[in-house]
C-alpha cells in the first residue's frame, strides 16, 4: 500500500493528524502501540483549538519514540536536534506551525490539504532520522 492510501486509510478509520503519524512509524516498525495512538488523540486539530498542528506534534512525538532514555538519565540531546529540525522545516515548509494558519476547520479542506501534510511531514521525519543515523524501521 503506497503511503497516501495508507493516510486515507488512517483518516477514514477516525485517527487524527497526530495520531497518522506515529501510526505510520509503528507500522514501519510492525508494531502496535495502542494505547499511545489513543494519547495522540488529543493533539488532533491542533489540540481541537487549531493550535500547534497536529501532524506537528505527532511527528516531534514520532521522533521522540526512537530515543530511548533510561530512568535518571537526562534527556537525549539526538531527540532535540532531531525535534527542532522538523520545527524548522515544518515553519518554512507551511509557513506557520498552527492548525489555524494552515487549513480552516472545514472537514472539506482539512480531507483535500492535510494528508498531503502528513505525508511529506512523515517522510521528512524519515529523513531526519537516517541522517542522524536512526533506522525508521527498528
Amino acid at each position: 500500500m503506497e503511503l497516501s492510501e495508507r493516510i486515507m486509510e488512517l483518516i477514514q478509520n477516525g485517527y487524527h493528524c497526530s495520531q497518522v503519524m506515529m501510526q505510520l512509524s509503528l507500522d514501519l516498525r510492525e508494531r502496535e502501540e495502542p494505547f499511545t495512538i489513543r494519547a495522540l488523540g488529543a493533539l488532533g486539530g491542533g489540540m481541537f483549538a487549531q493550535r500547534t498542528c497536529g501532524t506537528l506534534t505527532g511527528g516531534v512525538a514520532m521522533l521522540s519514540s526512537y530515543f530511548e532514555r533510561a530512568e535518571g538519565e537526562s534527556e537525549p540531546t539526538g531527540y532535540r536536534e532531531c525535534g527542532a529540525e522538523l520545527v524548522e522545516w515544518f515553519a518554512l515548509q507551511w509557513g506557520s506551525l498552527d492548525c489555524r494558519d494552515i487549513v480552516t476547520f472545514e472537514i472539506e479542506e482539512i480531507l483535500k490539504v492535510c494528508p498531503g501534510i502528513m505525508e511529506q511531514t512523515f517522510l521528512k521525519c524519515i529523513e531526519i532520522l537516517e541522517a542522524h543515523g536512526i533506522d525508521p524501521t527498528q
